[in-house]
């Protein structure tokens, strides 16, 4: 489960520990076209030359190993509704790519 909270992607145990292994950062970009947030680990070379991303810590989130990371600058930056909610999302195993719909 992925979901909206307090402005934070929380990303649930299980998806961590598949996407981003050991990594403590991801990188991720937002398209407002699609109104989707894709999102990689930072050790993600391929990704990171074709796309423009943006940096950020995964923080514990809770004691079940959860992490997140903000994105309130893209939600007001973008006018999107920032409600707590849990989130739509495709998971691209092969290439570990997380696409969040918002």
């Amino acid at each position: 489960m992925i979901k909206l909270s307090n402005g934070h992607i929380v990303i649930e145990k299980k998806i961590v520990e598949k996407f981003f292994e050991d990594t403590m950062q991801v990188c991720w970009v937002y398209y407002a076209q699609r109104n989707t947030l894709l999102i990689a680990s930072f050790n993600d070379a391929l990704f990171k030359s074709l796309h423009k991303t943006s940096m950020s810590m995964l923080k514990h989130k809770n004691g079940k190993g959860d992490r997140s990371f903000s994105v309130q600058e893209v939600l007001l930056d973008n006018d999107l509704n920032n409600e707590d909610r849990e989130l739509h999302y495709l998971a691209e195993d092969a290439m570990k790519i997380l696409t969040i719909n918002f």
